[in-house]
């Protein structure tokens, strides 16, 4: 029955063996006394210990074969050894392959373990050459140790279990033992999209029966940061001629591959700015020849480009100071040109702007120069256009000038033929109001009054006109001499009576009786306070109020004008003082004005050497208006 057992068995595995729950030997196949020259008489009943020390396992191999017994012990599952070495009593070195399978009762309960050989590497070595071997592969890892180089030892199955890593894939993130356990293989550190690629080109490799091979691949670190590696291996076939393992190393080359990726990138934006440049670009040798060239410049030679190649540029070139340009670049200058270019291959004209600069290698000799070309045609054309332009731009400038002219005489003109004539109005007027020819009526005085109002109104208008006309012609004057600011007020407000009575505002001053004189023009400082006081006039309701407060500031006299009036939104004061502004149209409307009042505020300000602001927190919250003079 055993016989025919043993029969069995050795059909399914070239070697098998069992141990008990303590590690003792209760089976060994015949094909393990073949494989190891061990009898079975010699090992049944012995510890798993004895079997490793009497089958001269390699260092390294048996504690190797240790952790994964436990690990099947503990687990209770299969696991997978591969490339197991040992010597046999004959000298030669076997490399097993196969399964430890944990045994279990009923229960589930541990009993044993089941070891299968399934395949046997044997090659014929003498047994001090193989410990000259050890003694080799102990210095060979000191030597890894000190390098980049990363040793592997692979056997040839699916992604490449690891049968030995040097202690340096540490730098990598990994350890030594993630691989020899079993617990990660090859496979699993390749880059995804690279994985394929080394499977094709190691089935590739085998099948055109190469032995030495080189590749380069991605692997992922155990941070997962892809790293470029360079492999550099050699399979080892076993006893059929097939792939038994692979031996290699691989080295990072992570910074050599992101440079020539980014030298690669540089070339490719090159080429597409050469290509697509809106210049013409062509580059010649040091005798002058055109080597390559752009679309574009093909566009203004008028020509193919596989004829400007190879085409002499120094020889073509008939424009003398075209060539003058070019001749510096073989003495490692610049050259610039402007001018008219006449093609030699299709004597097309175009008017271009060049620019020829070296072309100098790194050990200093010139290998040629580069050219390039941009096409002038429209710029040539827009100036043309522009300078015409400008020529009917100067013309129209001069008629309108002395329409200006015309327009400036007519006002001033007119404002002169208005005042005079305004003068007896408003002279008149005065007289019949203040009853000096006699008594009025309450209706009379009413309409004196109405009459009244309005020359005053239109004396106001005239004068901002003629100040305007005088202003832009440059002859407006003013006569300094010490004036009291404080007369001026008073003397403004009783000009404005009658506006002030009409609409019932109440009048506050906040002035101190010893306020200083100072240096100004009387007549232009009432025309200024006249037109603050009628602003604020003219946009206070019925019933509100105005206050005057003055005051001494270091070296100025702060007026300050405030209205309850109906504001001025924010963003509408920077825009205050320009010339015929008005906020908007409604407002215009209903209230009148010209929009000149706070102009000439500005100006007569201005030529006092003082400032001007106006601050309102919005629209029906008053307006504040302030002015600053020099003492």
């Amino acid at each position: 029955m055993k016989n025919a057992l043993d029969k069995m068995l050795s059909n399914l595995y070239k070697g098998l063996w069992a141990v008990d729950a303590n590690n003792k030997f209760i089976y060994f196949s015949k094909g393990m006394e073949d494989i190891t020259g061990i009898s079975e008489e010699r090992i049944i009943g012995k510890d798993i210990k004895d079997f490793m020390e009497v089958a001269q396992l390699c260092v390294g191999d048996e504690t190797h074969f240790t952790e994964l017994s436990l690990q099947a012990k503990d687990k209770l599952k299969p696991t997978r050894y591969h490339s197991l070495s040992f010597l046999t009593p004959e000298g030669n070195l076997n490399l097993l392959s196969g399964h430890i399978i944990p045994m279990l009762n009923g229960s589930d309960k541990y009993t044993g373990l089941i070891c299968t050989v399934e395949s046997v590497s044997e090659q014929k070595i003498r047994e001090k050459t193989f410990k000259d071997m050890i003694t080799s592969k102990k210095e060979l890892e000191e030597i890894y140790k000190n390098s980049p180089v990363v040793a592997f030892l692979w056997t040839a199955e699916k992604d490449w279990p690891v049968e030995f890593v040097s202690d340096n894939i540490t730098q990598f993130g990994y350890t030594p033992e993630d691989f020899t356990s079993g617990n990660m293989i090859y496979g699993d550190i390749v880059h995804p999209d690279d994985l394929d690629f080394v499977r094709n080109d190691i089935t590739r490799l085998e099948i055109e029966g190469r032995q030495f091979f080189s590749k380069e691949y991605r692997i992922l670190t155990r941070a997962e940061e892809p790293r470029w590696v360079a492999e550099r291996s050699l399979m080892v076939p076993d006893e059929d001629g097939r792939p038994s393992y692979y031996q290699g190393i691989i080295i990072d080359v992570t910074d050599r591959k992101l440079a020539e990726q980014a030298l690669l990138e540089t070339e490719k934006r090159f080429r597409l700015i050469f290509e697509n440049s809106p210049l013409g670009i062509f580059t010649f040798d040091k005798d002058g020849i055109i080597t390559h060239c752009n679309t574009n410049f093909a566009m203004i030679m008028g020509a193919s480009m596989d004829k400007i190649i190879g085409l002499n540029i120094l020889r073509s070139i008939k424009d003398k100071k075209m060539t003058d340009a070019v001749k510096p670049v073989f003495a490692r200058k610049t050259g610039h040109y402007e001018g008219k270019c006449v093609s030699a291959l299709s004597g097309k004209v175009t008017p271009i702007k060049a620019d020829y600069s070296p072309n100098i290698a790194e050990d200093g000799s010139i290998l040629g120069g580069i050219g390039i070309i941009e096409d002038i045609t429209t710029r040539i054309e827009s100036e043309e256009a522009l300078k015409k332009y400008a020529e009917e731009l100067a013309i129209a400038n001069e008629e309108l000038k002395s329409l200006d002219q015309m327009k400036d005489r007519f006002l001033s003109n007119v404002s002169h033929e208005l005042k005079t004539p305004l003068t007896s109005i408003k002279g008149y007027t005065e007289l019949i109001y203040d009853e000096s020819l006699g008594t009025l009526s309450e209706q009379q005085k009413e309409v004196e009054k109405t009459v009244l109002r309005n020359a005053n109104r239109l004396k106001r208008l005239v004068d901002s006109l003629l100040y305007i006309s005088r202003a832009q012609s440059g002859n407006v004057q003013y006569l300094f001499e010490p004036v009291s600011i404080v007369e001026i007020v008073e003397m403004t407000l009783q000009d404005l009576k009658i506006q002030i009575e009409e609409k019932k505002l109440a009048v506050e001053k906040d002035i101190p009786n010893d306020i200083p004189t100072i240096n100004g023009d009387r007549d232009k400082l009432t025309d200024m306070l006249t037109n603050m006081v009628d602003n604020s006039i003219k946009f206070t309701p019925e019933g509100g109020s105005l206050k005057f407060t003055i005051k001494e500031e270091d070296e100025f006299i702060h007026i300050v004008l405030k209205d309850n009036g109906i504001g001025i939104p924010p963003d509408m004061i920077p825009m205050l003082f320009q010339r015929f502004y008005q906020i908007d149209a409604s407002r215009t409307r209903k209230y009148g004005g010209t929009g000149l009042g706070l102009y000439i505020c500005k100006e007569i300000v201005t030529a006092h050497k003082g400032k001007i602001w106006v601050e309102s927190k919005g629209e029906n919250k008053g307006t504040e208006m302030h002015i600053q003079l020099p003492k």
